[in-house]
Formats: C-alpha cells, sequence, structure tokens
C-alpha cells in the first residue's frame, strides 16, 4: 500500500514539474519581446523599449547616419537575447530539480527534454556524472563530455551560462547552458541544452527585420563572435582579422559596458552602438555598414586584375583569330586531308597553350585531328556536345563552357563554322584548350611573390582556375566541399550576376583550417556568348 502511495505521489510530482515547464515555455512566446515587428516602426525615442530592459545612451550620440532609433533597436536585440537564454536557464533549473531527473531515468527525463528543445532550437541533453550522455535526437549517444572545458566547473555543482562548442552529437556551432542535478547534497547528473546558433541568430534576425545595411552581432568576453548574421564569422576573433581600427574598436568595447565606436572592416566603415548582456557579460553590437573605403592595397589590387584580365583577353582573342584564319583559308568546303593536316601542325607550333585541333563534318563527326598523340580520336562523334548544338544552329563562333575532356582533363573549345556561299553549315573547325595551365602561365608573373590570390570562374558556378586553393573544376555552388561556406556562395551569386565589382568572404586554409577574412575585386572577360569572371583577391590589412 505504501509502495502505490510512493509511485502516485512521484507520478503526481512527475505531472506537476511537467505542466509547470510546459507553461513556463508556452509563456516564453508571449511576452512582449516577441511581439516585435519591423524594427523600421521604432519612433526616435526610448519609450518602446520591453519593461525588463531598458539601455541608456552612451555618453557620446549615435552618428545622423543611422536612420532608426539605434538605442531602441539595440534594446529590443539585447532583450530578444537574453529572454532565451533566461528561458532556456529557467527552464533547465525545473528539469534539474524534477523527481524524474534526480532519478536519472533517462525516458522519464526525455519528455520534458523535448520539450525544451522545440521552443528553443538546440539538442538538450542528460550527462551522466562519467561524461557519457543522453540526447532526445539519439539517446544514448555512446560519446563521453568529460574532456569539455566546462565539465569540471559544472560537475563542481556551477552552472554553466554559454560555453562556445561544436556540438558532438551534431557537429554544429552551438553554445552550451547546462545546470547541474543534485540529489541529497550531490552532484549525480546535469541537464543541458546544446543552443544551435545558425538557428538562435535566424530567429533574432527574422524577429527584428532589420533594414538593409544595418548588422548585429555578439562577442563573449574573450571577444570570440557568438552570434552573427554571416555565420562564417562565428567563433572568429574578430580583432584578429588585422584591421588596426578594429581591434582598437574590440579593445573599447570589452573594457566598457557600452558607448559608441567606428572601424574600417572589410573595406567599409561601420558606425556602432554597443552594449553589455547582464545575462553572461558577453557583449552586442549593433551597427550600420557605411560607404566603401579603399584599403592600402586595391589600388595595387586593380591595377594587377587589369593586367592579368587584359592578357587573358588577348590570347584567347589571338587564338580566336587564329581559326578563324584556318576556317578563311578553307573556303566554302572541306579541304583535302593533307592541307588540314599541314594547317592544323603550323598553328599547334605556334601556340603553345592549344592542346588539340580538329575538324568535324556537318554529321558531327571527328575526321582529322592533330597533333598525332590525339589522332585515336578520330571518328568519335561530338554532335552530343553543347557547342557543336549551337554551332549548327547559330552558323556562328562558339567559345563553350569548361567541361572534363575524354583525355581526363578540364577543357574549353572554340569553335568556328565552314558555311558555304549559300549559308549552309559544311562543318567546323574546334581548338581545345587547357585553361587551368594556360592561366597558371599567364598570370604568375603579376602575382608571385604577392598577397594576391586569382581565380576564374564561369557565372553558372564552375572554377575554370584556383590558385589558392585547388578548387579548378570544381562547381562552387554544388560542391559540398563549399556548402558550409556562406560568405563565399554569398560572393560567388554576387560575382554571377554582376559583370565587376568588389567583395570580402571567409578563407579557409585547407591545411590549418585557419579562417581569415578576404577581400575580392573581379572584372569579366567575354567571346561570343562565354563569358569568364576573372577575380583577384587578397587579405585587406597586415
Amino acid at each position: 500500500m505504501k509502495n502505490i502511495q510512493r509511485n502516485s505521489m512521484y507520478t503526481r510530482a512527475v505531472a506537476n514539474w511537467r505542466t509547470l515547464l510546459l507553461t513556463l515555455l508556452v509563456s516564453f512566446f508571449f511576452t512582449p519581446a516577441f511581439c516585435v515587428g519591423d524594427i523600421n516602426a521604432f519612433s526616435d525615442h526610448h519609450g518602446g523599449l520591453p519593461a525588463d530592459r531598458s539601455v541608456q545612451p552612451p555618453s557620446v550620440h549615435s552618428p545622423e547616419s543611422f536612420d532608426l532609433d539605434a538605442h531602441a533597436a539595440m534594446g529590443v536585440t539585447a532583450s530578444l537575447i537574453e529572454q532565451y537564454l533566461h528561458h532556456a536557464l529557467t527552464s533547465l533549473r525545473l528539469i534539474a530539480a524534477a523527481p524524474a531527473t534526480r532519478s536519472g531515468i533517462w525516458p522519464e527525463i526525455r519528455p520534458a527534454m523535448v520539450t525544451l528543445c522545440q521552443a528553443i532550437p538546440g539538442a538538450a541533453l542528460y550527462i551522466e556524472a562519467d561524461g557519457n550522455y543522453y540526447s532526445v535526437e539519439r539517446g544514448y549517444t555512446g560519446l563521453n563530455l568529460s574532456d569539455r572545458d566546462y565539465f569540471e566547473d559544472l560537475f563542481n555543482g556551477h552552472e554553466i551560462h554559454g560555453s562556445l562548442i561544436y556540438s558532438r552529437s551534431t557537429g554544429k556551432q552551438s553554445v552550451l547552458m547546462a545546470v547541474p542535478v543534485i540529489d541529497e547534497g550531490e552532484v549525480t547528473g546535469a541537464v543541458a541544452l546544446s543552443i544551435f546558433l545558425d538557428d538562435f541568430q535566424q530567429l533574432i534576425s527574422e524577429s527584428l527585420s532589420l533594414p538593409d545595411g544595418y548588422l548585429w552581432y555578439v562577442i563573449d568576453e574573450n571577444a570570440s563572435t557568438v552570434l552573427h548574421p554571416r555565420r562564417d564569422f562565428v567563433f572568429m576573433n574578430p580583432a584578429e582579422q588585422g584591421s588596426p581600427s578594429l581591434r582598437l574598436a574590440i579593445e573599447n568595447i570589452l573594457a566598457g559596458r557600452e558607448g559608441y565606436t567606428t572601424y574600417v572592416f572589410a573595406g567599409r566603415n561601420t558606425c556602432i552602438l554597443y552594449t553589455t548582456l547582464n545575462f553572461n557579460n558577453w557583449r552586442l553590437i549593433f551597427g550600420k555598414i557605411g560607404e566603401p573605403v579603399e584599403d592600402m592595397y586595391m589600388p595595387k589590387a586593380y591595377d594587377i586584375l587589369d593586367r592579368i584580365t587584359l592578357t587573358v583577353r588577348q590570347q584567347i582573342q589571338e587564338m580566336d583569330r587564329s581559326l578563324q584564319n584556318v576556317v578563311l583559308s578553307f573556303g566554302e568546303s572541306i579541304p583535302a586531308e593533307h592541307i588540314v593536316r599541314n594547317t592544323f601542325r603550323q598553328l599547334y607550333r605556334e601556340n603553345p597553350f592549344i592542346v588539340k585541333l580538329a575538324l568535324i563534318n556537318r554529321q558531327g563527326m571527328m575526321m582529322h585531328v592533330e597533333p598525332s598523340d590525339y589522332v585515336r580520336s578520330e571518328g568519335t562523334f561530338v554532335a552530343d556536345q553543347e557547342s557543336f548544338f549551337m554551332i549548327q544552329k547559330t552558323n556562328a563562333p562558339v567559345m563553350s563552357s569548361s567541361y572534363l575532356a575524354v583525355e581526363g582533363f578540364d577543357a574549353v573549345n572554340l569553335t568556328h563554322p565552314i558555311i558555304d556561299n549559300q549559308g549552309n553549315f559544311q562543318g567546323a573547325v574546334k581548338l581545345l584548350i587547357r585553361p587551368d595551365v594556360m592561366i597558371e602561365e599567364l598570370v604568375t608573373p603579376y602575382v608571385a611573390e604577392t598577397i594576391y590570390d586569382p581565380w576564374i570562374i564561369e557565372p553558372e558556378g564552375r572554377i575554370i582556375f584556383d590558385k589558392a586553393k585547388g578548387g579548378t573544376g570544381r562547381m562552387l555552388f554544388l560542391d559540398y566541399r563549399y556548402e558550409e561556406q556562406q560568405t563565399l556562395l554569398e560572393l560567388g551569386d554576387k560575382i554571377s550576376d554582376n559583370q565587376s565589382g568588389r567583395g570580402d568572404y571567409i578563407f579557409i586554409d585547407p591545411q590549418t583550417q585557419r579562417r581569415l577574412v578576404k577581400m575580392a575585386i573581379w572584372d569579366t572577360f567575354a567571346l561570343h556568348s562565354a563569358e569568364w569572371r576573372i577575380i583577384l583577391s587578397y587579405p585587406p590589412y597586415d
């Protein structure tokens, strides 16, 4: 009878704390901070801040360049962040104090953890005293956390209010909140929420709806970036990116609790306000990105880019003219074999970047190929190649996109039609080049022993040449190696859509995995219907 009563009391206790947790999490989404509309709606005063958060104007007034009430916007941003963190911590405290959690029985703990990670994006964990742990997604993970920096403090009875980690169960960049489970004065385990920073940032940004040209980010007391709209910056220390003005700004931000300053970063003037999050001493930075400025390396970069673009253009146009002259020498029909071979051999000798030449009949068969190394491809049909289809359709010269040739390397071909005097297509002459080999030789004299890295990409995203990272032949927008490099993909979109311009991105060193901010400027070489974006990237600071 006593066992039945104890079980009944236990069941009621479990039900009570689950109800309390659910009530807490539901109320979370009806607090004032989550009723924020578009940030443009703020009037130019501070009375609109949430009741639990008030940001006093710093001694230096914000510049007129802010088109909105920056103090109010920063206050709302701080409230949103702190309310998420406070609710995560309060929920973890409730779960840690629950009878089911003190029992250490995972099936009894899991329902509350499921509710928690549904409300706040992250991995909810129960950690045992030896470091083994359970997660909502995987159950018993078979992984161990005892070597984490926070582990000793946590199992000495201290709460963790924001440790930056790569989640072992998901691999995602996260911030860990954790509360020890204490039973009869002894720490028997811990409950934790590994908040996914990318999802967390997106929730805040969507709630704010800031206009273009504004940004916000958060750094911890060590200047590591915790939250940033461009996820490649997360976990980076902005003070280590070389900008003297940014380094000084970060020093001032960490030394004070709130204020206003400016810095130059990635080719832009940025005006910022900053304040301290009371929850864990992080700094919230809220700013407006200003007009582009020229860094010390940019004039030389544009000079090199102009020279590279001109050199590439002249070389390919020379080959294109040579091919046109070959067609003119053939006349209106396909000449005898010995004439074709002698003409091809002479052109091959004159231009070291030509890999092979081919005469194609109107059915799409390669009749004669030079040099003799490639004679085995004679008789091969190329009618299904896009360049041959286009030249038949238009009777106009074509420069192809980059493609994987049957010889096993990435190639580009120039093709000119042979047209009779009635305008009928009789065949074509094709010239094949290896653009990576050609470009390497052409650009090296301009960039050898400099900080500048050239790369060339087609608007569709295929990388024709990449001196810095060995990406030649890859598709920027499809290759798995780039799928997590948000800033590079953003830059790629901009390059694809614009024939010239400038931007910045995070370069990841393939050997050290060190991340470095780089500037990129670009121009376009176009021939027939094809375009190449010629890009020069470099670190803008010493």
